[in-house]
């Protein structure tokens, strides 16, 4: 008898030759000469469908990557003329404040009380605005 060793995933066969007849069969011979065979497992089928949605899903989500990305430039940009816009209009109050300041002091007696009243409301909207 002859026995043939194969893996342990692969189904056994079994090859009886008896009186000169070969014969196979799913459980060993009761006489005759023995030889099993192995039948190697198929191999796994390829899900191509399975391929295709993670391709898909991967697709997605770099899609998403590159929105959430794009989105996120956008708000930085946005921010960062925001906060220009407000530089500038705050060195605008900051000088206004100055040259008021400066009428006040070179005003006459006639309308220094205006220029004192301008350069402090200057001074008030300055600090309310900009936080100086």
């Amino acid at each position: 008898m002859a026995l043939l060793a194969g893996s342990a995933s692969a189904q056994d066969v079994y090859k009886c030759v008896q009186d000169g007849q070969t014969s196979y069969s799913a459980t060993p011979c009761t006489g005759g000469q023995l030889q099993i065979l192995e039948i190697p497992s198929p191999p796994p089928a390829v899900d191509k469908g399975a391929a295709t949605r993670q391709e898909r899903v991967a697709s997605q989500m770099e899609a998403a990557r590159k929105k959430r990305e794009r989105l996120e430039d956008q708000a930085r940009e946005r921010a960062a003329k925001q906060l220009e816009a407000r530089d500038r209009h705050c060195a605008q109050l900051r000088l206004d404040q100055k040259w008021a300041a400066q009428d006040a002091v070179g005003a006459g007696d006639k309308n220094r009380d205006a220029a004192q009243l301008k350069a402090r409301r200057a001074g008030e909207r300055l600090a309310v605005e900009c936080g100086n």
